[in-house]
């Protein structure tokens, strides 16, 4: 099964890999993508069901994805997910430790749905009520998603203008299917992991709340940053800061 990729090539600069979130494809990196080009040979994926990369497996489990990544990525990088794409860029790193140079979280959770012992995460009723819109209409659910993920935030206004652009263009063929990798947990995952580890979150991100970032700590005992007045996204309000931080770890960790 073929995934779309986009390569940035740029010799003798470290390898980096972006995963985007659900509902959005790789175009959602944008200028920073274009920012980060100067410091890393990058590569851009779409997860499978998402975007451009429009097959998927059956069933859609993060394993079959995580296999598919494996084909399609760098024998060695750094690993940059942003939301679900950082859940799964932390289950290819505890399958394959020996590939990932170091990995980079942002407005992510190795949890994404609340459990009776982890609170700071998604309300089981707000994920639930995501499911069955989804099974009504995926259009004006994906609208609605966006809109929770700058509501409130710093250039709110300004990032929901731009993926409303790309949104516009996208046929997620696998959406429906590709939600359910937010039930699963990886904590243990998470905790277990060796490399170099930093977890970015915004204080106004409504999906992944701010409070996850001492809770992640405590599991990753990594790096983590949490970006004043960012909702979601903020490597679009906070770029060149994040862009920076980025740079800065990875070149720390493979020195």
């Amino acid at each position: 099964m073929s995934l779309y990729v986009e390569r940035y090539e740029n010799n003798g600069k470290p390898e980096l890999v972006l995963l985007h979130g659900w509902g959005m494809d790789s175009q959602v990196w944008g200028a920073f993508a274009e920012l980060l080009s100067s410091s890393f040979s990058l590569t851009l994926i779409d997860l499978p069901g998402l975007g451009r990369s429009t097959a998927f497996p059956e069933p859609y489990t993060a394993d079959a994805v995580v296999e598919l990544l494996r084909e399609h990525a760098p024998k060695a990088a750094a690993w940059l997910g942003w939301s679900m794409g950082g859940q799964l860029a932390i289950e290819f790193a505890a399958r394959y430790p020996e590939r990932v140079t170091c990995l980079i979280t942002v407005a992510s959770s190795p949890c994404f749905v609340q459990r009776s012992d982890w609170s700071c995460a998604m309300d089981e009723e707000t994920h639930g009520q995501f499911e069955q819109a989804l099974e009504v209409n995926v259009s004006k659910t994906l609208q609605r998603f966006i809109m929770l993920q700058t509501k409130g935030a710093e250039a709110g206004r300004d990032t929901l203008k731009s993926l409303k652009l790309i949104l516009k263009n996208l046929d997620h063929a696998g959406a429906r299917e590709s939600l359910q990798l937010l039930r699963d947990d990886v904590r243990d995952q998470l905790s277990n992991l060796s490399m170099p580890i930093m977890q970015l979150f915004g204080e106004k991100d409504l999906l992944v709340p701010s409070e996850a970032a001492q809770a992640c700590e405590r599991l990753s005992k990594g790096l983590v940053k949490v970006y004043e007045g960012a909702g979601h996204l903020p490597f679009y309000s906070h770029q060149a800061e994040v862009a920076a931080d980025v740079t800065q770890f990875v070149q720390e960790s493979i020195a």
